[in-house]
Order: C-alpha cells, then sequence, then structure tokens
C-alpha cells in the first residue's frame, strides 16, 4: 500500500487508486475505521463503526512486524475467550482477526469520558466518588480474573465514565500481543512505565497481582488530584525497585490513615505481600479499614506449628497406643497368671484326692 500510494502515477489511474484507498478504511467490509484516537510504537487505534448499522466501535489495529504468526495464532485463541466475557463494568470485545492491514479487533464505543480526561481537565472527583470508582473496577476485574483473564495495562486513559455514570475498563491487553522481544519489552515499559508493577520492570508477566498494583496506582492519582508525584520513565522504575512499598509514602501522608495502609499493601514491590485478591482489595476500601492478612512469616510459622502439631499428635498417638498396648499385654498376662494359679489348686487338690483314696481303699 506504502509502494502504490507513492508511486500510483505511474501504476494506476487516479480513479482506481482512489477506491483503493478506500477500500484500506474497510475491515471485513463490516466495520470501516475513522479518526485516529491514538497511537504507540505497537499499534494505532481508530474511531470506527459497522457498516450496516452505522454503530460506533473502536478499532485497534497491530503494526505490520509488531507480530509473528505464533502470537496471531495465540490472540484469536484469546479474543475467543474474551468475547465470551461480559460483565457491564468491560467493554464488550466484538471481533479480532487478521485482514490485509495486519491484526486488529473491534471493541464496543464508550460514550463517556475516560479519566485521564478528568484529570486533564482538573476535574476533582473527590474521596468519596474516587473510592466508588475503584470498587467498580475491583467488581469488574474479580470477574476477568476468576476466567484467568489478566487487564495487564490498567491507567486511566483505560479505565471510562460513561453518560450514565458506570465504570467501564477498556483495552484489556491481550495475552501474546507483543513480541517476546527486548527491545519491544522496553518500549512498552517506557509507554506505560508509571503503571507497570515492580515484577513487570523486572522483566516477569503481569498477573492478577499486577493489576492490584496498577489499580492502586491509579487511585493514588485520583486522590492526590492527578497530580503525578513521581518520576517517569527508567527513573521511575529504579525507584519502585530501590524503594519498594515507600516510593510514594510521602505523597500519601496527607491521605487518612486506612488508606495509606490501604495503598501501602496494594503497592508492596513483592507481589505476595499485596492484597490476594481484587475482592480483598474491595472489600478493604468498603469497610474503610486494612482486612487483615497474615503475613508470609506468620504463614510459615503457622504451617510449621500444624505441621508440628500433626506429626507431634501422630507420635503422642503412637505412644498412647504402644503404652495401651502395653497396658493390655499386662493385664492379659496377669489374667493368665491368675489363671495358671487355680489350675495349679486345681491339680494339686486332684492329686491329694487321688492320694487319699489310694490310702484308705488300698486296705
Amino acid at each position: 500500500m506504502v509502494f502504490i500510494r507513492a508511486f500510483y502515477p505511474m501504476l494506476l489511474e487516479p480513479s482506481v487508486y482512489a477506491i483503493i484507498l478506500a477500500m484500506e478504511h474497510f475491515l471485513k467490509s463490516r466495520y470501516k475505521t475513522g479518526g485516529k484516537i491514538s497511537e504507540n510504537p505497537f499499534s494505532v487505534t481508530y474511531s470506527g463503526f459497522f457498516v450496516a448499522t452505522k454503530k460506533p466501535v473502536v478499532i485497534k489495529i497491530y503494526k505490520r512486524g509488531t507480530l509473528n504468526s505464533q502470537i496471531i495464532n495465540r490472540m484469536k485463541q484469546k479474543v475467543r475467550e474474551f468475547a465470551a466475557l461480559n460483565h457491564h463494568g468491560i467493554a464488550k470485545l466484538i471481533d479480532g482477526d487478521y485482514g490485509w492491514q495486519g491484526y486488529y479487533y473491534v471493541r464496543e464505543y464508550i460514550e463517556g469520558k475516560s479519566l485521564a480526561e478528568l484529570l486533564a481537565n482538573k476535574q476533582e472527583l473527590g474521596l468519596e466518588q474516587a473510592l466508588k470508582i475503584t470498587q467498580e473496577a475491583c467488581r469488574a476485574l474479580e470477574v476477568a480474573h476468576a476466567k484467568d483473564i489478566i487487564h495487564g495495562g490498567l491507567k486511566p486513559e483505560n479505565v471510562f465514565l460513561d453518560q450514565k455514570g458506570i465504570v467501564k475498563l477498556t483495552d484489556f491487553v491481550i495475552e501474546g500481543e507483543i513480541k517476546e522481544a527486548l527491545p519491544q519489552k522496553i518500549l512498552s515499559l517506557m509507554d506505560n512505565g508509571y503503571y507497570a508493577s515492580t515484577e513487570e520492570l523486572s522483566g516477569l508477566a503481569a498477573t492478577s497481582q499486577s493489576d492490584i498494583y496498577a489499580l492502586a496506582l491509579v487511585l493514588a492519582q485520583l486522590l492526590l488530584a492527578g497530580k503525578l508525584p513521581l518520576a517517569q520513565g527508567f527513573a521511575l522504575g529504579l525507584k519502585k525497585l530501590k524503594q519498594p512499598g515507600l516510593f510514594l509514602a510521602p505523597e500519601l501522608a496527607a491521605l487518612p490513615r486506612y488508606l495509606q495502609e490501604i495503598l501501602s499493601r496494594a503497592l508492596q514491590a513483592e507481589p505476595a505481600l499485596r492484597f490476594a485478591s481484587m475482592s480483598e482489595l474491595r472489600e478493604s476500601l468498603e469497610r474503610k479499614s486494612l482486612i487483615s492478612q497474615a503475613s508470609p512469616q506468620q504463614e510459615l510459622i503457622t504451617i510449621f506449628e500444624n505441621t508440628v502439631t500433626q506429626f507431634g499428635g501422630e507420635e503422642i498417638k503412637k505412644e498412647d497406643a504402644a503404652l495401651e498396648e502395653v497396658g493390655q499385654v499386662k493385664i492379659k498376662w496377669a489374667k493368665e497368671k491368675h489363671r495358671n494359679w487355680i489350675l495349679v489348686l486345681v491339680l494339686a487338690l486332684s492329686i491329694v484326692s487321688g492320694l487319699a483314696y489310694a490310702f484308705l481303699f488300698a486296705r
């Protein structure tokens, strides 16, 4: 297409070229792309609509060279799984396929504004609304995580409030969509580095714990009126890794105590030290108190105690059983000993009786 654009006067009539350019905006003869919404090193996102109904959609097209055939096949499967996910808090994934423009997927268009737009307009949401938005996002992610679907790219641009005030999550990262090459990983972290978890910065794959980390950062940003107090790029990543759980402490000091505790736990560098699930994070926000959670050290102590108790109990039971068996042997032996004395006495009496009889009647 680029070649045709550059040399069409020598190759095609202008009318034929115009038809080709028009075709470029159609996918499957079902969708048509409109204006560009955003672009990153891997993909371009467009507004669009169904050709038949004119219903608006959002279309994301991956740039050529970003994906290989193996990843594309895996993404097709993941798109089918994700399309089956239905929740009012998640933008519906409508379609995903590979066309001559490249791999693309089509999702529901949200009539509303993203948190990024609200923050850019200096619109203060207030503490209670920020908590409500986060709780609704937690509920949507609970459903996704139950299906083993990770968002993997949470940030204010992907959290929308529609015209009815319903929270909608968009642009889940489809598993495998970025080729496992170091340069692309670095570009991805630079693009979303502010919300990347410490494990992602360390080169590991995103998990449900990574979503907890990212959502906590979004909440902190809402509570801090959109301010980004941290450094950007790799400086931010180093700060997160060097100061686990403490890198945001000065900014959080002005918040209520319970929020400081909740955010501190959710932003721990070690995933195991964060909340166990989105449900636990949501419940803590709803109760406005940190749900008690045993530390890994305490869990190890508990496991050790249970193990010792279990095996110790087994030894005690064995010892008790052994003693009982010994007692039973002693009782049995005592009974047998008593029985033996009776036999001896009967035998003696028999002998004495025999002798007496012989002595008396022998004459």
